[in-house]
């Protein structure tokens, strides 16, 4: 099943000028006489502002510099770089040695890549004005940036200590500017030395004083959500960005950190809402660029992340954060030249680009190409060993593949270092919660499970895993080296922490590596138990296909043979989404496939892509053989594309190959046609229907829907029978008019007929789900079990989870003597509900029934001890 995606690194977006003030009180001149367009730049009013600042410049030319950044931050913040080093330049010509112009300038040259003028800049800033924060800030990125660690240090920490100087002398900082320089330096100060404390502080304290300053500083609240977002504290995060946008709704950062946030919880159709409005607004804000990539990336659409990582390079070319994704980008495509001119590159302007690697390692991650993910983890921790992020990863990364202990060694030193890292502190708690465990060793498993909760599903899952892994290696003829680890939770906000360090993944099986969670069907948290032998098929397949391709299986095709080894049938939702689309033109191929599981319009595409991916697993095995799959798997390992693999286990291109899908998919289409004889109605309410039916009296279909609404609502039943009963004389075997005709008869004792009815109905109608489930209770209630049997094998068919229809069959096949087949069902029961009584004793009485005494014995005594 899907895999969570990797965590996007933190990135703290470059703070703005916003008109950087001297250092004086609030009775200053120069801020008092430019409050109204900064105010006006803080709402976002970016055309005003700049009208207001010239303005005021006309009106005192001592305003000049100040109001001459201002007019420069509007032009930067819409993405005009140029005009605002353009405008600046043009100030700097008349007030060269200006401070505050100077830092600025600084910044705006940092943030374009342009180091050695923005370096040359800060130095004389501080040069003029030794608290010049601003200036102090960007001087310490570029030492950072360039790997001179020792200098940086000492630079960010310079800041935090003139803040403490300053309150140690009664002269608080109360500049909103100063303080958010402020906030920054001691950011990333408490990063290096590991004080988690400070991040506290800097929240509580730095942040909330910058606002009771001046509230409409929005930037205070979007350095508060990115600081939250580091932390996985993703709710208070999302209400920092939130009330960053209510002050200012055009500032494009609070939009690009709640994409950041939606991507943590891997709502990539958010996301992508998100950064459509970034890029509207700012076509090269490189931000937006980044997370652009990566959803293209998750989507495997490497060419195309490419080329929004090429448009962010151009607009800062020394971006690590960058460089390290399309570092990424040209390695997953085999482009090992421009891959190693982008190495060296960095290399070139940055001594220790740990940042670099650590970017690099997670896309790698993503991409399921752990052992190279592995090695620049490893790198980025080895260059910059203060980062908190490789080591983090690097823990994860471990726990996805099974090697727990070292995980647990990187993620304790990781907690102890930031306690306020929820996802660190969730997987903390979960590795806690497994100490508890029984660990049992299969042949081929590790298996972990609650003794206490789950004694008796833990023995009867360890066979299963061995069988299950016996056929698998008979269908691929491969079988992954080493031991897989099998985790099953008592808990489902447990197995979530375990997948993802989070506590709301919706499915109850993962697959992360050589790792398989599931949540045990009773465990805390669950509406209602699932099959667990269909998950254990699914998820073995997962783990099956990624050791045979090392990990680069297509998410279409792991899907696809692991849907089929769950050896059921299409369900009918399945079967309309499927017709809907195809009538609609807009199915899916293998272009846009992986867009379907990672980028879903909606919750009917998510289905029609596991749908999809098992039509084409199916054609592929039908028109060229099962041996194409193994090929096709091989090819993968290869390195090869979708084309190439196609080519290498299909023998024919990737065009033919769709163009014969197409067509096998077409006689799907017909057959489903076939029994679905009606498409979906369009809905309307009750007003619209009664309407409808005055207006169009001999409409048969309108007339019956009308009825059930009355029945529905309890309201003119008698009026509804007689409208059913003249919908039956003019069209006898109605779905609808059967529905309730065989209601009212059933209300009136004459089971027979009400049988009857329904009968007809189901000729004429014979995909009707409702007439069935109709006929199912009647056939029960008269216990007809020739008639029932059909039905309840069709529900068992794609339904895992009706314990109640693989009892009923298990009964019926036992006293037709059919002990094999009952044997099958009320296994399938135990699978649901492996403490069910009646699937206990059915299964036990088949073993017997068969001769298979030790077999029984065996179960007997699991469930008496």
């Amino acid at each position: 099943m899907r895999r969570i995606p990797y965590l996007l690194a933190f990135l703290l977006l470059v703070p703005s000028a916003f008109a950087q003030q001297p250092e004086l009180k609030k009775t200053d001149p120069i801020k008092a006489a430019l409050a109204k367009p900064r105010l006006l730049l803080l709402h976002g009013n970016y055309e005003e502002a700049r009208t207001a600042y010239a303005g005021a410049i006309l009106t005192d030319e001592k305003l000049a510099p100040s109001a001459t950044i201002g007019i420069a931050e509007t032009y930067r913040l819409e993405g005009n770089l140029s005009k605002a080093l353009g405008t600046l330049n043009a100030c700097k010509d008349v007030h060269p040695e200006n401070p505050d112009l100077l830092a600025a300038r600084a910044e705006l040259l940092y943030g374009m890549g342009k180091w050695d003028d923005a370096e040359k800049d800060a130095d004389a800033a501080i040069a003029k004005k030794d608290g010049q924060l601003l200036a102090r800030y960007t001087k310490a990125r570029i030492l950072r940036d360039r790997g001179n660690t020792d200098e940086a240090d000492k630079a960010f920490r310079w800041v935090v200590r003139y803040y403490t100087q300053r309150s140690n002398d009664d002269d608080d900082i109360t500049d909103p500017e100063e303080l958010l320089m402020v906030a920054y330096c001691g950011a990333e100060n408490a990063r290096w030395h590991n004080l988690s404390k400070q991040f506290n502080f800097i929240l509580n304290e730095v942040l909330k004083d910058t606002l009771k300053f001046d509230k409409e500083f929005w930037p205070a609240e979007q350095l508060a959500g990115e600081l939250l977002l580091e932390k996985y504290n993703r709710p208070d995060a999302m209400d920092a960005f939130d009330k960053a946008l209510k002050i200012n709704p055009k500032a494009l950062e609070p939009l690009v950190g709640k994409a950041q946030a939606a991507m943590v919880k891997y709502d990539l159709k958010e996301a992508e809402s998100l950064i459509e409005q970034a890029l509207t607004r700012n076509a090269k804000h490189p931000g937006a660029l980044r997370i652009k990539a990566d959803l293209k990336v998750i989507a495997a659409d490497y060419a195309g992340a490419e080329a929004s990582l090429k448009a962010a390079k151009e607009m800062n070319p020394r971006d690590s954060q960058t460089l390290g994704r399309l570092a990424a980008a040209f390695y997953v495509q085999s482009k090992k030249a421009e891959y190693e001119a982008i190495v060296k590159e960095v290399s070139e302007f940055d001594s220790k680009p740990g940042v670099f690697h650590f970017e690099l390692a997670t896309v790698l991650d993503e991409r399921k190409r752990y052992a190279e993910a592995e090695a620049h983890y490893k790198k980025a921790a080895e260059l910059r060993p203060m980062l908190a992020g490789p080591r983090t990863s690097l823990g994860m990364l471990y726990l996805r593949m099974g090697r727990e202990a070292e995980g647990r060694a990187l993620l304790d030193a990781a907690f102890k270092a930031d306690p306020f890292n929820v996802r660190v502190a969730n997987t903390r708690k979960v590795l806690a919660h497994l100490d508890g465990y029984r660990v049992v060793q299969t042949e081929h498993y590790e298996l972990k499970y609650d003794i206490g909760t789950d004694k008796i599903l833990g023995e009867f899952i360890a066979d299963y895993l061995e069988q299950t892994h016996a056929e698998l290696k008979q269908q691929y003829g491969f079988e992954p080296q080493g031991k897989s680890l099998f985790e099953v939770f008592n808990s489902h906000e447990m197995f979530s922490g375990r997948t993802v360090g989070l506590p709301d993944l919706h499915t109850v099986g993962a697959c992360t590596g050589r790792v398989v969670a599931i949540a045990s069907p009773k465990a805390k948290g669950l509406s209602k138990p699932f099959n667990w032998g269909r998950v254990v098929r699914h998820e073995l397949t997962h783990i099956f296909n990624l050791a045979q391709t090392d990990f680069q299986c297509p998410h279409w095709l792991t899907e696809g043979l692991a849907t089929r080894n769950e050896k059921m049938n299409r369900a009918p939702a399945w079967d309309a989404i499927l017709l809907e689309r195809h009538t609609a033109g807009t199915l899916l191929n293998l272009d846009t496939i992986m867009l379907g599981f990672v980028r879903p319009k909606n919750a009917d595409e998510w289905t029609l892509a596991y749908c999809q991916s098992l039509l084409y697993v199916q054609f592929a095995a039908k028109t060229y053989g099962e041996p194409c799959l193994g090929k096709m798997l091989n090819a993968y390992k290869r390195g090869l594309d979708t084309d190439a693999a196609i080519r290498a286990g299909c023998e024919v291109a990737k065009a033919e190959f769709e163009k014969g899908y197409t067509a096998f998919v077409n006689d799907i289409v017909k057959n489903i046609r076939g029994v679905q004889k009606k498409p979906r109605e369009k809905e309307l309410t009750y007003e619209e229907l009664q309407k409808a039916v005055k207006e169009s009296p001999d409409d048969l279909d309108l007339k019956a829907r009308l009825a059930e609404q009355y029945v529905r609502r309890r309201e003119n039943v008698d009026e509804a029978k007689k409208m059913i009963d003249e919908v039956w004389e003019k069209k006898p075997g109605h779905p609808i008019a059967a529905l309730l005709r065989s209601r009212f008869l059933t209300d009136d004792g004459d089971t027979e007929a009400a049988i009857a009815a329904l009968e007809l109905g189901l000729k004429d109608s014979p995909g009707d789900e409702r007439l069935k489930a109709a006929a199912i209770r009647l056939y029960q209630k008269t216990n007809d079990n020739a008639k029932l049997a059909p039905y309840l094998e069709e529900i068992v068919g794609y339904d895992p989870d009706d314990l109640d229809s693989r009892l009923r069959l298990a009964k019926i096949r036992t006293e037709a003597g059919k002990h094999a087949e009952a044997e099958w069902f009320a296994r399938d029961a135990l699978f649901i509900d492996v403490l069910n009584e009646e699937a206990r004793k059915l299964l036990l009485d088949a073993l017997r029934a068969q001769g298979k005494e030790a077999e029984a014995a065996k179960i007997e005594k699991r469930y008496a001890e």
